[in-house]
């Protein structure tokens, strides 16, 4: 039995600065129904980045577009969701991920990261395809 990938709506975007001061564009998003997707930041650390592939979808929604990015990771453990964005909203943050080539997931509020220091995916896209997606 296949079940669909999850969506996650991209609730705030942003971006993070790491410990050697790059900055990384981050989408905020609520996975706490996902466990599988909140526990990849921690298998990423401790067992690599592993293999990602990621694609994306641009659809009209109302005012503007729903811009969905899939990630599908195959090892070291499997597994597929996608993002959903609202363009024009989002859209600076997806150029500045198109343009380095990376994006970070944030699975916890930005508030709440310098408390708790939560692990956060980064990961790495076709900046080919997703710069030809954006409209």
């Amino acid at each position: 039995m296949s079940t669909e990938p999850p969506v996650l709506p991209v609730f705030d975007v942003g971006t993070t600065i790491d410990e050697d001061g790059k900055e990384w564009a981050t989408a905020v998003v609520e996975a706490s129904a996902n466990p599988e997707v909140l526990d990849l930041a921690r298998v990423h650390a401790t067992e690599g980045i592993g293999d990602i592939s990621t694609e994306a979808l641009c659809l009209p929604w109302a005012d503007g577009h729903l811009f969905l990015l899939g990630v599908r990771i195959t090892s070291p453990v499997s597994c597929e969701f996608a993002l959903a964005f609202s363009l024009p909203a989002h859209r600076d943050t997806l150029d500045a991920a198109a343009e380095a080539g990376e994006l970070v997931i944030a699975t916890t509020p930005p508030e709440d990261a310098a408390t708790h220091r939560p692990l956060w995916l980064a990961l790495d896209l076709d900046t080919k395809a997703l710069k030809a997606t954006l409209p």
